[in-house]
């Protein structure tokens, strides 16, 4: 697997800036060091997320720029139903993701039982 975390990494915003200040030298090293996920240390976690969540949270911001360049009429033509089926995709995407992220893993690997 990857090594999470290069030295080289560019620092991306201030919550960045912040989670790598308060990792420690050792946790760093483990989690540069560390094959498996589950033996980084939960800064060297929250710092990888900060980093991850920023990149893709960027791309999306970019990919909705995109898309708003499509209302533009000299260009394009489409329907309000068109509008609400796009902008419905869209809000059912965002609220499973949020759904995820506010589930309690527990729920999400639920098992199998009989109920006698």
């Amino acid at each position: 697997m990857d090594s999470f975390v290069s030295n080289q990494a560019p620092i991306i915003g201030a919550q960045t800036q912040v989670a790598q200040q308060t990792a420690t030298a050792p946790a760093m090293a483990t989690a540069q060091h560390t094959p498996a996920l589950g033996n980084i240390t939960t800064d060297a976690k929250a710092l990888r997320f900060i980093e991850r969540a920023e990149a893709q949270i960027s791309k999306i911001i970019s990919s909705i720029g995109d898309m708003k360049k499509l209302s533009n009429k000299k260009y394009y033509s489409y329907t309000t139903a068109q509008v609400n089926e796009m902008m419905s995709a869209i809000q059912s995407a965002m609220d499973e993701v949020k759904k995820e992220f506010l589930t309690d893993t527990t729920e999400k690997k639920k098992r199998f039982t009989f109920s006698s």
